[in-house]
This record gives structure tokens, C-alpha cells and sequence, in this order.
């Protein structure tokens, strides 16, 4: 109906009654899948710059009633990138721009020191900055490259930082998300000193996160392959 019944001004004010309506069902139940589903179906159906917009405000006002609301993150992805495909006239770009995904990858390390136990913001970091890195390795983005990784770079310094000074907040000692996430963009930076890095930390999270034990046994047997080719 939304689609074929209304038009111009219409269209967008029945669009905005909606998402109230949306906005209250989550009020009761803030991980409701469907409801942010039908939220994503308005939004990209009326497709306007202001709603993009506003979408990221509303996922970042959930992310501060609940920084572990996987939703609300993955909210925050949708209008970030679909948002910026409707600003490139219909363009699929496939990723944000470097300057939006240096805002957004800081955004989500900003996310991760109010709680470094918390798996989300670390996955959102992880995918910003993989997209960003899978991109610059295409022609295309060649010319981007040197700001890419010194983006990664300033993300692993910041990260390390964290991980060497515990807040008030949290207790000092071994946080499997933040180590999780340090070994992935470790093992991307890919140079030596790097990757003995993330080797080292692996073999702690091998004690300090028992359940996937073997998974990091093989991620350290990756990374020693990798070890082997950087010093050839």
C-alpha cells in the first residue's frame, strides 16, 4: 500500500506514522527481528536522504539504551551503506567511503570502550575495516590504500592501548572479544612483527577461551604458514 496508494508528501507522512508505530513495538521489545525488518522495508521503499539519516540517529539512540543490542548495530549498518548507495544515485558501490568508514570504524571502537566484553561493537569495527581492505586490494581502490592501512594501524594502537589499560569499570586480566578482534586485524596488517603478534595472542586464547580451543590452535597454524612466506 505504501508503495502504490500514496504519493509525494503523503507517501512520506504515512511512512513516518509507521516507523512511530515500528519505534513503539521495539519500545517493548528492542531485538524484535520483524520489526526491524518492516523498519529497513520503509526506509528503503521511501528512500530519502533525511531518513537515511535519521536512521542512524535512531540506531545510535538504541545503541545507548543497549550497547549489546546486535540489532540496533546491525541497524546502523544497514543505513550507513544502504544510505550511502542512495546518495550515489542508485550506485552500488559495495562499501562506505574511506571518510565514512574512518568515522564509523571509530564510532565502533568508541562503542567498545564504554564495554570491551561486548561482542558487537568489535564484529562492527571488523566489518568496516574488512570491507575497507577488501576493497583497496581491487584496482579501483588502489588509490586508497595507504589511508586504509593507516586506518587499520591506528585501530590496532588504539586497541592495544585498551587492552593494556583496563578501566575502572572492568577488571584488569584477558578480554576474549577485545583479543578476538586484535588477532583478526593483526593477521590483516600482515607483517612480520604483526603477525608474531597475533601468533603470541593466540596461544593465550587458547587458555583463555577453552570452547574454541581448537579453533585457535588452527588459526595459529595459519599464521605461522603466513609467518614462513613473510620471512622468505
Amino acid at each position: 500500500l505504501l508503495e502504490i496508494r500514496f504519493k509525494g508528501d503523503e507517501r512520506t507522512q504515512v511512512a513516518q506514522k509507521e516507523l512511530g508505530y515500528v519505534d513503539k513495538i521495539l519500545g517493548d521489545d528492542n531485538k524484535n527481528y520483524h520489526a526491524w525488518s518492516h523498519r529497513q522495508w520503509i526506509i528503503r521503499t521511501i528512500n530519502q536522504p533525511q531518513l537515511w539519516s535519521a536512521e542512524i540517529e535512531y540506531s545510535h539512540s538504541k545503541i545507548l539504551l543497549d550497547p549489546r543490542n546486535n540489532s540496533a548495530w546491525n541497524q546502523r549498518w544497514f543505513a550507513t551503506h544502504e544510505g550511502e548507495i542512495a546518495a550515489n544515485s542508485g550506485m552500488k558501490l559495495g562499501k562506505l567511503s574511506f571518510e565514512k568508514a574512518e568515522e564509523e570504524a571509530n564510532y565502533a571502537v568508541c562503542g567498545a570502550q564504554v564495554d570491551p566484553f561486548n561482542e558487537s561493537p568489535w564484529r562492527y569495527l571488523i566489518g568496516v575495516l574488512m570491507e575497507q581492505c577488501r576493497w583497496v586490494q581491487k584496482d579501483e581502490g588502489a588509490d586508497d590504500k595507504d589511508k586504509v592501512n593507516g586506518l587499520l594501524r591506528d585501530c590496532v594502537a588504539k586497541i592495544k592501548d585498551m587492552n593494556d589499560s583496563p578501566t575502572e569499570d572492568y577488571p584488569a586480566g584477558p578480554c576474549v572479544s577485545l583479543m578476538s578482534a586484535l588477532v583478526d586485524l593483526l593477521e590483516t596488517v600482515g607483517d612480520k612483527t604483526s603477525l608474531e603478534e597475533a601468533k603470541n595472542m593466540m596461544g593465550e586464547l587458547v587458555v583463555e577461551d577453552p570452547v574454541r580451543r581448537k579453533y585457535w590452535h588452527k588459526r595459529q597454524s595459519t599464521v605461522l604458514v603466513l609467518l614462513g612466506k613473510v620471512s622468505e
